[in-house]
């Protein structure tokens, strides 16, 4: 998977997962599990080169042979991109302004696509991470993702994603292998199919469309094909309809259902102002009373960004090239990967004030992350030992570096139409 220094890879990899305190890409050789001194970390990152397609393989033969989530036969895929902060990176390319939690900041975007592994927890085994230029969208590279996942896996797959992600691309996506759940916002419009028989009277081509259903108007939306009222343990009722056979605009020949979630309280009242609008492109007969839970699942894929920025030094590299960036990237999500791996074997290393795991529990990847250098050191590694070459003669007197181009930062203009 990986040309040039395979070995410094491993350890920057093995580096990153026992470094929870890293704060910046150098840090990771501090690791006990590094042998090789810090100037490597930066040799690595510029001579390492990573065979995407071969590895994007192997992650998804991995996650098919790990993974336990499946509903229907289909497997969860969580879609979802993240902010990639590059404020004062004046050297590295394509920065654009980009939107976190904290509003707009300067930096780049990831896009992530992976798979729900357990039922319980959130462990997601990321199976391709992809930075996003500023002149795609994150719907495209996402798409552009769950293409060669179909190409790539021989399972059926179901995309969770949110509201952003529900576009003609996306919808093109749609296939019997690959099917979307995705969020809709309050405020779309979807059509009825239309009838099968021609107007008498009326000629050139039968209309497209059905009756217009606007979702922030209940009026329009009719009788649900099914209705389900769910009393939860605590006292709370959910309140679930389907609305089966309806279609975008743009894709009348991509009909799905429509489902509606409702929470109440123990007195009535509603628990959210407004309920959940999920679209359904696969089959309508599924099992509606716990179905719509499966788009809850998306939100496993947030934790691996928090954790990843966390405690995998993701976003504290401080690197000053882009293609370097994007390598530490895959490194960080091969060290995610070693700790998933790693959490059946794991010992449950807790604080003194934390609980203890409840049995058959698969452990969180903090507590994985506490015992993976005692993993590492019973199993061994494959990197073979540094050989010490002597000092370097370093820069050649009176040598003067060129100094590095700056990048402006690419701000998309806005749609006015």
């Amino acid at each position: 998977m990986f040309d040039g220094s395979r070995d410094a890879a491993f350890e920057i990899i093995d580096g990153i997962a026992s470094s929870p305190n890293a704060r910046s890409a150098v840090e990771v050789s501090e690791s006990q599990l590094v042998m090789r001194k810090f100037s490597s970390v930066y040799k690595g990152l510029e001579r390492t080169r990573i065979r995407e397609e071969s590895l994007r393989q192997l992650l998804v033969e991995t996650c098919d042979q790990n993974g336990t989530l499946t509903v229907s036969g289909y497997a969860i895929q969580a879609l979802d991109h993240t902010a990639h902060p590059r404020i004062g990176a004046k050297t590295v390319a394509d920065r654009g302004s980009v939107r976190d939690g904290r509003g707009n900041i300067v930096g780049h975007q990831y896009s992530l696509l992976g798979r729900v592994m357990h039922a319980a927890g959130a462990w997601v085994g990321v199976e391709d991470c992809e930075r996003i230029p500023t002149t795609k969208t994150p719907v495209q590279v996402g798409c552009e993702q769950i293409a060669r996942l179909r190409a790539t896996s021989k399972l059926k797959h179901i995309i969770t994603a949110d509201t952003e992600y529900l576009s003609q691309d996306m919808l093109d996506q749609a296939s019997e292998s690959t099917q979307l759940l995705i969020r809709l916002r309050g405020n779309r419009i979807m059509f009825h199919e239309r009838a099968n028989a021609r107007r008498v009277g009326k000629y050139g081509r039968p209309p497209l469309h059905g009756r217009k259903v606007r979702l922030a108007d209940a009026r329009t939306l009719g009788k649900p094909a099914v209705h389900i009222d769910l009393l939860e343990q605590d006292g709370e009722r959910v309140e679930i309809n389907v609305y089966r056979g309806l279609h975008f605009l743009t894709r009348p020949r991509c009909p799905g259902s429509l489902i509606r979630v409702r929470v109440f309280r123990k007195d009535g009242t509603p628990k959210f102002p407004r309920p959940i609008w999920l679209f359904w492109s696969g089959p309508d007969d599924m099992a509606w009373t716990t179905f719509w839970r499966i788009y809850l699942r998306r939100f496993c894929i947030e934790s691996v960004h928090q954790f990843a920025k966390n405690s995998l030094a993701w976003t504290s590299h401080r690197l000053g090239f882009t293609e370097r960036e994007e390598r530490w990237s895959w490194l960080v999500m091969l060290g995610y990967w070693q700790l998933l791996l790693a959490a059946p074997e794991a010992p449950d290393v807790y604080r003194p004030w934390e609980k203890p795991m409840p049995a058959g529990r698969v452990l969180t990847p903090a507590r994985v992350q506490r015992a993976y250098p005692g993993i590492i050191a019973s199993i061994g590694t494959p990197v073979c030992i540094p050989k010490p070459r002597g000092k370097s003669p370093g820069r050649p007197r009176g040598f003067h570096p060129t100094p590095r181009q700056r990048y402006a930062v690419i701000i998309k203009a806005q749609n006015t139409s």
